[in-house]
């Protein structure tokens, strides 16, 4: 290879190694801090902007380069906006076989450089986790001692005894006596 064009690849290199740093970043955000997927997405677009800008006529393009490309470009067009699906670019991204690039990705991995490459991880779960924890142990009193004694707390809700003193008031009042409607105009009144 010529002294320029080992020179671009290094620059693509360096280039498409800041990009990893970028989304490896970004994969270890939670979801609910948007500032700064805000961020790091910026700085993505504006580094694959500048990679596709400066290498596209060149014979080498990165995979995570083009499959990075291709998200920010679906993500682009959703309504309503979300953020990339960092989980999703990787230099193996199948979708990376039916791009326009596809030769030159072909190229890129056939120089067998794979410092570019993403760490595979897989994608974070949201649904709840299930977590058996083992009982706590039961240590016993020393031996002349009293066993702790623990209250148990009162645990709000409905009660199943129910008083005579409550029976007599509010909703739950019992009538006594036949159940016919009043006649006249004081059981019609609206009570507002």
């Amino acid at each position: 290879m010529s002294a320029t064009v080992q020179t671009s690849l290094a620059s693509l290199k360096a280039a498409t190694a800041q990009l990893v740093d970028i989304i490896s970043r970004a994969r270890h955000i939670p979801a609910g801090t948007g500032e700064a997927h805000l961020a790091l997405t910026a700085k993505a677009t504006t580094l694959v902007g500048a990679i596709i800008w400066d290498f596209q006529n060149g014979p080498y393009m990165p995979g995570v380069v083009a499959s990075c490309s291709k998200e920010f470009l679906r993500v682009r067009s959703m309504t309503p906006q979300v953020w990339p699906n960092w989980h999703s670019i990787g230099h193996d991204d199948p979708w990376v076989s039916k791009h326009a690039w596809h030769s030159k990705v072909r190229a890129w991995e056939a120089l067998g450089d794979n410092s570019c490459d993403l760490p595979v991880m897989p994608n974070p779960s949201t649904s709840p986790l299930t977590v058996d924890l083992p009982s706590p142990p039961i240590v016993p009193s020393p031996p002349g001692l009293p066993a702790p004694h623990v209250a148990a707390a009162p645990v709000a809700g409905l009660s199943t005894n129910m008083t005579a003193e409550f029976r007599s008031k509010g909703k739950g009042k019992a009538i006594d006596g036949p159940l016919v409607p009043e006649v006249g105009g004081a059981g019609n009144a609206s009570p507002l």
